[in-house]
């Protein structure tokens, strides 16, 4: 009897708990926390149709500081600057990839998923300002938008230096990961490369080009020189690149050096990519001579 009684208590105990499990499944299933919804504005949309549609890519103006470099006190990119940079980067930089391939599947294929603005620019403790950097092939940070007025938004010279040179620059380090470069490029200058010394090894351009570079950054390593050269190449008239490898302190032998491995890097747009390195110069340039009438502000 004592047996009996013992299981009919652990039954009662069994039907108790299955009697509670049955109240809590009563339970409201609707969480308490609801992320409230962000209204889209002009930029939000412009970007989404401009941008994320045609090429996949994403483009972050809102400051979100785990998107930022957090070694270093930064502001967030101005929303009119933003919508300059915006408009600019798609006509000037992008758009004319889709000229010379024939579509956008070269750049929906290639180019970073996200690209970030920042206002302020990030400034190393010997001085070096970071134009912009580049992150496992997926990503690009813009800086300076502080400076991007509308004067400076028609000045191909201002906008080459903090924005399009370093959009060609940090593109072509993504398409080196992908496809690497050929071998022989690095042996031209084989042990000449000085790594974070180049600011001060080479002061002057002329002195960097005497020593086979087209700047004194692409003294760095092989891959900073390669991109370097794509990018002062296809964003400068034929007459200003030479104006760099004429600089004071240049030298013909160096010269020399830059145009075998500039030979390269044109060679390997072409085999890899199917990129024409000349004519996309030619389809940049006709677009630069356009920034002075470009509307920089109008959404839609």
């Amino acid at each position: 009897m004592k047996f009996n009684r013992l299981i009919f208590l652990t039954f009662t105990g069994l039907a108790t708990l299955l009697s509670s499990c049955e109240k809590e499944d009563a339970l409201d299933p609707n969480s308490v926390f609801v992320d409230s919804v962000i209204p889209k504005n002009p930029l939000d949309n412009y970007i989404y149709n401009n941008y994320t549609k045609p090429y996949n890519v994403e483009l972050l103006y809102k400051y979100i500081d785990k998107e930022s470099d957090m070694a270093y006190r930064l502001v967030p990119a101005p929303y009119e600057a933003s919508v300059r940079l915006t408009k600019l980067m798609l006509y000037a930089s992008m758009q004319p990839y889709d000229v010379v391939t024939g579509g956008t599947q070269f750049l929906k294929d290639n180019f970073p998923k996200l690209i970030t603005f920042t206002g302020s620019v990030p400034v190393q403790t010997n001085g070096v300002i970071i134009l912009g950097t580049a992150e496992s092939g997926t990503k690009v940070s813009l800086y300076n938008l502080l400076e991007l007025s509308e004067a400076n938004g028609k000045n191909p010279t201002f906008l080459n230096q903090y924005f399009f040179k370093t959009i060609h620059h940090e593109f072509q380090h993504i398409l080196n990961q992908n496809r690497p470069y050929p071998s022989n490029f690095k042996e031209i200058s084989g042990l000449s490369y000085v790594d974070d010394e180049w600011n001060a090894k080479y002061t002057t351009t002329g002195a960097a080009v005497a020593a086979g570079f087209i700047s004194p950054y692409a003294s760095k390593a092989d891959g900073e020189d390669f991109a370097e050269l794509f990018s002062f190449y296809v964003t400068r008239s034929q007459a200003d690149f030479d104006a760099i490898l004429n600089s004071a302190g240049a030298t013909a032998a160096g010269r020399t050096i830059v145009n075998n491995k500039l030979a390269i890097v044109k060679t390997y747009m072409k085999s890899e990519w199917g990129v024409d390195m000349d004519l996309l110069r030619q389809e940049i340039l006709s677009r630069y001579s356009n920034l002075a009438t470009f509307d920089q502000t109008t959404l839609n």
